[in-house]
């Protein structure tokens, strides 16, 4: 069985709820509305427009939010593939930002999404940048939260695999 931290990358664990109100936030909304609607056309569309204001802006959490919304595509027929696969390359670049912005809480909350889509490759090397992020800080809570975590990552795997 594969570890999930969670199903949804936005409620992390260690960090709550994550705030995801930016230029996106309409088309997001939009692509709800026409997944609502059952218009695949009409959604995918929006996903477009919502990762273009997410890619446009120069932070990490939009393209994380939009990855996230690029799954809820899956339920379309035909579309899980291509769904899945634009949520991971959008989270590798909302990973890749987070690490040039040094923002521990960016690289873990990729590392969420990573093992939600069950990629356990790119959920170690989020693991290991966070390590150096958090060890580059020198503070001492920053390198406890990655510890912490990476624990927490430790124990849901050997609890999924005792599960019959």
């Amino acid at each position: 069985m594969t570890r999930r931290l969670g199903d949804d990358p936005m409620k992390h664990p260690m960090f709550g709820d994550i705030e995801t109100l930016g230029p996106w936030t309409a088309y997001i909304r939009t692509m709800d509305q026409a997944l609502a609607e059952r218009d695949p056309d009409a959604s995918v569309r929006a996903w477009r427009q919502a990762y273009s204001a997410a890619l446009s802006d120069p932070g990490w959490l939009g393209l994380l939010t939009v990855a996230t919304a690029s799954l809820r595509l899956r339920e379309f027929p035909g579309c899980a593939r291509v769904a899945v696969a634009r949520a991971r390359e959008t989270y590798w670049i909302a990973f890749f930002r987070a690490r040039q912005q040094r923002s521990l809480d960016g690289v873990l909350s990729v590392a969420v999404a990573f093992d939600s889509l069950g990629d356990c490759a790119a959920l170690e090397q989020s693991m290991r940048i966070a390590e150096v992020l958090a060890t580059r800080t020198g503070e001492v809570a920053a390198v406890d939260r990655v510890r912490v975590f990476i624990e927490r990552l430790a124990d849901q795997t050997r609890m999924a695999n005792q599960e019959p």
